[in-house]
C-alpha cells in the first residue's frame, strides 16, 4: 500500500459536450437563426419521442430541418463530460487505506500545468480547398454545476504540485478537462460522486475540417513524452 493518497478535483462547473455530423440542410438553415431557436429545435426531439406520432414533425415539408436523434447521441467527433479547464483545482489528502476517500479536511488549492488543448472548432462556410475533409456538425453543450469526476493519486511521496498536469478539449462552446497526469502517469477518472444540476443549454452549427480536428487517440502517454510535454 502506498504511503499517501490524494483526491484531486477540478472545480464545480462544467458539463457535457457533444459534436457530431448532421445533414448540411440542417446547418444551412439553423446557422441563420437565433441560438435559442436552435436549442428548441434540438431539444424538441425529446417531445416527439413522447408523442403519439413522433415522425409528424420530420415529415412536414413546411417545417424547418429537424433532427431524428437525441443531441447526446450526435457525437461522432466529440463526446466530453467534465469540468471547465479554467476551474479551481483542489487537492485533498485522504487515508492511504481508502477508508475515507471523501474527506474534506486540509484541502489545498493548486495550479496544475495546462499540458495540451485539443481543438474541434467549426466555421460558418465550407473551405473549398478542404471540401472533401469537411463535415457539417452540431455542437451542443449542457452547462452544469455540482460534483464532476475526480482523480485519486496513490504515492510514496508527499504531493508535488509541479507534477500535476492536464489536457483539455477546446471547442466553440466549451473547453473541458479530459485527462489528468501526475508526472508521466495518467490518472483514472472516478465518477462515484458525480452529481450535477443543469444550468443552461448552448448550441452551435457549422463545418468542421477533419484535417484540423485533433483526435484524442493521438495524445497517448508515449506521444506526449516524445513531444516534450513532460519536460
Amino acid at each position: 500500500m502506498a504511503k499517501y493518497r490524494y483526491r484531486i478535483e477540478a472545480g464545480n462547473y462544467g458539463g457535457e459536450l457533444t459534436i457530431g455530423e448532421v445533414p448540411e440542410t440542417f446547418v444551412e438553415y439553423w446557422k441563420h437563426e437565433d441560438q435559442e431557436d436552435l436549442i428548441d429545435a434540438v431539444t424538441s426531439f425529446d417531445e416527439w419521442e413522447d408523442s403519439e406520432n413522433p415522425d409528424d414533425a420530420l415529415e412536414d415539408p413546411d417545417a424547418p430541418p429537424m433532427l431524428d436523434s437525441y443531441w447526446h447521441d450526435i457525437d461522432d467527433l466529440e463526446h466530453q463530460n467534465g469540468c471547465y479547464s479554467d476551474g479551481s483545482w483542489t487537492v485533498t489528502p485522504v487515508p492511504a487505506d481508502g477508508s475515507d476517500d471523501w474527506a474534506y479536511e486540509d484541502s489545498i488549492e493548486v495550479e496544475p500545468t495546462h499540458m495540451y488543448s485539443r481543438e474541434c472548432y467549426s466555421s460558418d462556410e465550407i473551405d473549398e480547398e478542404y471540401a472533401d475533409q469537411t463535415v457539417p456538425v452540431l455542437a451542443f453543450h449542457s452547462s452544469e454545476k455540482g460534483s464532476f469526476a475526480c482523480w485519486f493519486l496513490d504515492t510514496d511521496e508527499e504531493f508535488d504540485a509541479e507534477k500535476l498536469r492536464f489536457g483539455s478539449c477546446e471547442s466553440d462552446l466549451a473547453d473541458l478537462v479530459e485527462t489528468v497526469y501526475y508526472g508521466k502517469e495518467e490518472l483514472e477518472s472516478n465518477y462515484d460522486y458525480n452529481d450535477t444540476t443543469g444550468k443552461a443549454y448552448y448550441a452551435h452549427v457549422g463545418y468542421v475540417n477533419r484535417k484540423w480536428h485533433d483526435p484524442l487517440d493521438y495524445y497517448t502517454p508515449e506521444q506526449l513524452e516524445e513531444d516534450g510535454y513532460f519536460d
